[in-house]
């Protein structure tokens, strides 16, 4: 693997830009040897990137239901602990939406994808 700047430079110079002269110049470059080698990552590397940020993904979204529901609650006058643990959210909110009967029919969806999201983010994190 070619440094792509590098290579865009010496190309650049060509009056007819073609597949064909793309090919002609990159060959060149290599013949005259005016190139920098870049690292490539290893699959397993990309692999393991792959899986850290789907599980940053992962909380980022029961972060963002998490913050959804608490301002929700709000509105209707019924703030939460500012500290609540991830695993404990649950548990904690359900309490508050069984007094009123029109916050259930909106919350318990939100808390039930919350907690979907919370096990695949467990799930990925043990994989890390």
């Amino acid at each position: 693997c070619m440094e792509a700047r590098q290579v865009h430079a010496a190309l650049s110079a060509m009056r007819n830009k073609t597949d064909k002269n793309d090919a002609r110049g990159i060959a060149q470059v290599l013949r005259s040897g005016w190139y920098s080698p870049v690292h490539m990552k290893s699959h397993r590397s990309h692999a393991m990137r792959t899986l850290l940020r789907s599980r940053k993904a992962c909380l980022r979204k029961c972060i963002d239901l998490a913050n959804e529901v608490r301002g929700l609650l709000k509105v209707y006058g019924l703030p939460l602990p500012e500290r609540i643990k991830h695993t404990r959210f649950d548990a904690t909110v359900r309490p508050f939406i069984e007094v009123h009967p029109d916050l259930s029919l909106a919350l318990v969806p939100l808390l039930d994808a919350r907690l979907a999201l919370l096990h695949t983010y467990q799930e990925l994190d043990k994989r890390v």
